[in-house]
């Protein structure tokens, strides 16, 4: 470098001397915080077998060559060390077992771990082996930093991953901290600069010419960088090296992709042997129904169509469809559907595996509980019910009223199967009854004793179908006080009615 470090001026360093102060607030107003979750061992453990009880390593490729990824505890007990060679770790542990690393898997694991992360934040970001969550904005649901860091901590102990957790303003300081194994928990901006500084230059995430050159330039931890003119580190080691360091440290805002999970659930359940009996059946089924209840919940979904397929040794599969009139992710409901379908349909053979699949989710709608009248029934008990009616007597045997776009009364209405939309109101329902009399019926003398209340409403049409009318109708009310509906026909001019208000 021209300047040497010490001789450098103050206002040409890298980074000036800050005064303490709180984090930079965002666009929206509020500090930034980023959670890092790191798995180190997620090669190994994406692997279906108990790495640790024998020496065990997951080899990758670099520049040619096999290289150690990752090595389980009995492996590294014997040396074997991460970006070591494949032939030196052999040397070193002759009955060493390898398995090459499986990316696809790792990424699919990590998936699913970030959509259960979706809890904690709605902005988690994948990167390899690890996870970004923006917490800012958790920390007032979940009770601050402290509450929101254990419920994280105690959620990932009951998982078979190891993990390390680390927190900073800047999401390339919350990684760096976490790749290092640091616990650390840093709120402050202003005090990145000497946390960080205590790292090796080593974990910088650099390419091996642009390390060999900050060895050759005796620099050996980052806050040596801290030190040295931006200038001479832009000539040397280029703008992307500077602007990574700009984003480490909060200088420089960064935009990340968020993570959105996929709203398709597919769980499996495994028998030993093949089975018929349907107790056991409905056990499999009811220990995947949690896992779809917990995925809505973190969704905040619903779904009113689930399908359960079967898997037969010697025959096609095949499939038990599942429908409710409205959203649902009650458990219970859902179980009892499932075995009130039992009851009617029988399996076509013995069963070695079903799944569990709902593709076809929608947002949930979360109702009002009574609060002075628990007990009270709830327009969602009746539509259960609705449900276990349809499962056990078919879907055809329950239908519902649907209105109709036609003016003539005879056709402005029909029965139809369930469709799981919701009820619409119509302005016709305001001034015509919902009491229809199957055929008008004339009214001859009668007509005495009514008295019209409404002015005329004229209907007419029809030529199209074959069902012309021209009719004049009228509110109306008998001697004893009951509200009609009639009309004159203006074909032949006799007086008719119709139907009867409630």
């Amino acid at each position: 470098m021209s300047e040497s470090a010490a001789a450098a001026p103050l206002q040409h360093t890298l980074f000036p001397s800050q005064s303490p102060q709180a984090p930079k607030p965002s666009a929206t107003g509020r500090s930034s915080l980023w959670m890092s979750l790191f798995f180190p061992r997620l090669s190994l453990e994406v692997l279906d077998a108990d790495v640790d009880a024998r020496p065990w390593a997951v080899i990758d490729e670099a520049h040619g060559k096999q290289i150690i990824h990752a090595a389980s505890q009995p492996a590294r007990k014997k040396g074997v060390e991460t970006g070591m060679a494949l032939t030196a770790a052999y040397a070193l542990c002759p009955e060493l077992a390898t398995e090459q690393r499986d990316l696809p898997a790792e990424q699919a694991r990590l998936t699913d771990l970030a959509d259960e992360a979706m809890q904690y934040s709605s902005m988690v970001s994948l990167e390899p082996q690890a996870l970004l969550l923006e917490v800012g904005a958790s920390l007032k649901l979940f009770g601050g930093l402290q509450a929101l860091h254990a419920r994280v901590a105690g959620d990932l102990r009951q998982q078979p991953y190891r993990v390390e957790i680390a927190v900073a303003p800047s999401p390339q300081a919350a990684l760096l901290l976490a790749r290092c194994g640091m616990q650390a928990c840093i709120t402050e901006s202003a005090a990145l600069r000497a946390e960080l500084g205590k790292l090796p230059l080593a974990v910088l995430p650099v390419s091996e010419k642009q390390a060999s050159l900050l060895v050759r330039m005796g620099l050996r931890e980052l806050r040596d960088l801290w030190r040295l003119p931006r200038a001479g580190l832009i000539k040397r080691l280029g703008l992307e090296f500077i602007d990574y360091l700009d984003r480490l440290l909060c200088d420089k805002p960064e935009l990340r992709l968020s993570h959105k999970s996929a709203p398709i659930f597919s769980a499996s359940w495994h028998f030993p042997q093949e089975t018929e009996n349907l107790t056991f059946i409905l056990y499999g089924i009811e220990q995947l129904l949690p896992r779809l209840v917990h995925f809505m919940r973190l969704r905040e979904l619903a779904l009113n169509r689930l399908q359960v397929i079967f898997y037969h040794a010697d025959k096609e599969t095949s499939c038990l469809h599942l429908g409710t009139r409205q959203l649902c992710r009650d458990e219970t409901h859902l179980s009892t559907l499932i075995r009130e379908r039992f009851n009617q349909e029988k399996l076509s053979a013995p069963v070695l595996e079903l799944v569990l699949l709902a593709a076809e989710f929608h947002p949930a709608a979360i109702g009002n509980q009574a609060l002075f009248a628990p007990g009270e029934e709830q327009d969602t008990d009746w539509q259960q019910v609705l449900d276990q009616l349809q499962t056990r007597l078919g879907e055809e045997a329950v239908c519902h009223l649907q209105l109709r776009d036609e003016h003539r009364p005879e056709y402005a209405w029909a029965y139809t199967l369930t469709d799981h939309a919701e009820p619409q109101t119509h302005g016709l329902l305001k001034r015509r009854p919902l009491w229809l009399l199957s055929q008008p019926q004339r009214l001859g003398s009668r007509l005495k004793e009514i008295q019209l209340t409404s002015e005329s409403e004229r209907i007419e049409g029809g030529w199209w179908d074959g069902f012309d009318i021209r009719r004049d109708y009228y509110q109306a009310r008998d001697r004893h006080g009951r509200r009609l509906w009639l009309f004159r026909n203006l074909q032949d001019g006799a007086w008719y009615l119709q139907g009867l208000f409630g």
